[in-house]
């Protein structure tokens, strides 16, 4: 009875020290003790039947820690990461691939589908796109853990997620992006070690990402983070937003912070040109930016004062534009904000850039998967 007892609870432990060296990377037993929270004999033993097995291997470990003597051997895994597919169908298809442990591999970009941004084709689309990615990366299709589609609405759901799966062979997950680029910057970024920040993105559209006791917030619709949709204007003056609201954010600032810029110039701008022009600190630019953060940081403030977080970490895509909208931002909550708020909330620039997202879809998948054991 015993053996029968025993047999589970070692397989358990076997997937979760595989999961965890397939998101960490190399761990002394040591290391791999502390993180699986059981016992070095348990470790030790469990390390020696995949040892065996060949589904791991020995390495050098990183040096560290000053000790002297003959540094700790790691345990590693034998075979090939497995591997995360991202994927965006806005101005076109986009699959990023990168291992579950956080490496970029490879990107393919195509045309979009006729089906993309409608809400019942999107998992059709994204089968195509992945298969695509893949078969031009030359990997092999065992090696998908499962495919992120970032998605510019709130609680994104995709039809037909079981064709998806059937024809691709992984699971579909869909997510906000902003949300994606909140879980990147804390998993990797500007939000390592925080336990509270609200991520801003604003370079397609405004949105947050709320990260609380170091776990994404959705709120119970999925709609937490949604600052787009924050009235701004008389509900009787303003534009029709598609949320059915009115004078919305998002409907004010335009669909995209360069489309804001635009408004202050006679030609159409490149996203290249509008950021080359706040690297030169071109005085309009720079202004039209700093109008931006006043204009986020105003219901941000409010934000701010209601849950009190440790930071506002600002989308890392916006380069040399990020100083003039952090510098609005911190104006519009040091004169908006509970002053003891204000004062101890910081506003920094994200880390990661255009990768935010990507990340964040790596940090999804890890969380998944260490969670199902």
């Amino acid at each position: 009875m015993t053996g029968v007892d025993t047999l589970p609870r070692t397989r358990t432990t076997e997937r979760r020290l595989l999961a965890l060296l397939e998101v960490s990377g190399p761990l002394t037993r040591a290391e791999l003790a502390r993180l699986a929270g059981l016992p070095p004999t348990t470790i030790s033993g469990v390390a020696a039947e995949l040892l065996r097995d060949g589904r791991i291997v020995e390495v050098e470990a990183e040096p560290g820690g000053g000790r002297a003597g003959r540094p700790p051997r790691a345990l590693a895994l034998s075979a090939p990461p497995r591997v995360v597919a991202v994927v965006g169908l806005r101005d076109g298809a986009r699959v990023t691939l990168a291992s579950v442990g956080g490496e970029f591999l490879a990107e393919w970009t195509g045309p979009p589908a006729p089906s993309a941004g409608q809400p019942g084709p999107e998992a059709e689309a994204a089968a195509a796109a992945v298969l695509d990615a893949v078969g031009s990366a030359g990997m092999p299709r065992e090696l998908l853990a499962a495919a992120v589609l970032s998605l510019p609405r709130p609680r994104p759901h995709v039809e037909d997620g079981a064709a998806f799966a059937g024809r691709v062979g992984v699971p579909l997950i869909a997510e906000n992006d902003a949300n994606l680029g909140a879980l990147g910057e804390a998993a990797f970024g500007a939000g390592r070690g925080l336990d509270s920040f609200i991520y801003v993105m604003l370079d397609r559209g405004v949105g947050a990402g709320l990260v609380f006791g170091g776990r994404l917030h959705r709120g119970a619709s999925g709609f937490a983070g949604e600052l787009a949709h924050v009235q701004v204007r008389d509900q009787d003056e303003g534009p029709l937003c598609k949320c059915g609201g009115r004078g919305c954010l998002g409907r004010v600032m335009g669909l995209s912070l360069h489309d804001f810029v635009d408004h202050a110039y006679a030609e159409r701008l490149s996203v290249a040109e509008v950021l080359s022009m706040a690297a030169d600190r071109d005085p309009g630019v720079r202004r039209a930016f700093a109008d931006l953060g006043r204009a986020v940081g105003r219901p941000l403030a409010d934000l701010c004062t209601m849950l009190d977080p440790a930071a506002v970490v600002v989308d890392g895509s916006l380069g040399a534009a990020a100083e003039p909208v952090m510098a609005g931002l911190r104006e519009a909550i040091d004169r908006h904000a509970a002053p003891v708020v204000a004062e101890s909330v910081r506003i920094v620039p994200g880390q990661l850039g255009e990768r935010a997202e990507v990340m964040g879809a790596v940090a999804l998948v890890r969380q998944r998967s260490l969670d199902a054991l």
